[in-house]
Order: C-alpha cells, then structure tokens, then sequence
C-alpha cells in the first residue's frame, strides 16, 4: 500500500512538473526572425589611421530566414567615394569588400543586400563593418563595427 501511493505521488508530481514545463512559452528576441544591428562609424578604428572629425552611424536590420540585411546609414563631415560592408576575422583587421553599398550620394544611404550564409555568420558574430573611404583617405576615413543592438534596461 505504501508502495503504491508513493509511486501515484511521483508519478502525480512528474505529470504536473511535465504540464508546467510545457505551458511555459519561449518567447523573447532569440526568436524573432529580425535582429537588429547599430554601427557607430568613427576615424578611430581606420586602418591606416585617419584623423578625420567625420562620422556616421548605421541602422540595421537582419532578416534571418531570407538573409536579407536592410540598412540606413547617415554621415556628415565627409565626402564618400564609397560605402561599403566588408568583413574581418578577427574584427579589428582590415577585410575584404563584401558589398559595394553606395558609389557616391547624399546620406542618408538607405536599402539592402542579400548576405550568403557565410556573411550572415560573420554580421552574427561581429565580424562584419561600415567602412567609408574619402578623396582623401582612400583606405576609409571612418570605420564601424556592425553590432548587436542592445535590448530592454541593460
């Protein structure tokens, strides 16, 4: 008899531990399809360095089933021959052109770019930047980190 309601206790037990732990929703931004990015775009990490009072500032939104990446980037003191989105392993390295973004025009430049899975691990990772060369520093004049936008009171 003891045996008996010991085991209709546990198994009373692991059927309500089993009907909590399946009520409980996964929610929360891990699981929105779209994960935003920033980028402050500075002269600070240019590569050679450039001293430049130039600066822009990017908006990014990543669109993880299509690979879609739209973007809004603004700039003021500088002219741009170029804005592109190169990638570096590591991230302070100077990387390889991964999308011409815009030749020349006024900011702010706005669209998008379909990333290959590769490129898409490398924006998820931090590996992806905003560089902007000028007339005059044909390298970039600024340079910024594409990274993860930060979210609720942190």
């Amino acid at each position: 008899m003891k045996k008996t309601k010991k085991h209709g206790t546990l198994l009373f037990v692991a059927a309500l531990m089993m009907g909590i732990m399946t009520s409980c929703k996964d929610e929360g931004p891990h699981n929105d399809p779209i994960v935003r990015f920033t980028s402050t775009i500075n002269s600070q990490n240019t590569q050679p360095r450039a001293t430049s009072s130039g600066q822009a500032s990017g908006v990014f939104e990543f669109n993880r089933d299509t690979r879609n990446l739209t973007y809004n980037i603004t700039y003021q003191g500088l002219t741009p021959t170029a804005i592109e989105l190169r990638s570096a392993e590591p991230y302070w390295e100077v990387g390889p052109i991964e999308h011409n973004i815009a030749a020349t025009g006024s900011s702010p430049v706005t669209g998008s770019v379909t990333l290959t899975p590769q490129q898409a691990r490398l924006l998820r990772v931090g590996g992806m930047y905003i560089n902007i060369p000028t007339a005059q520093y044909r390298f970039g004049e600024v340079r910024g980190q594409i990274v993860l936008e930060k979210f609720g009171n942190d």
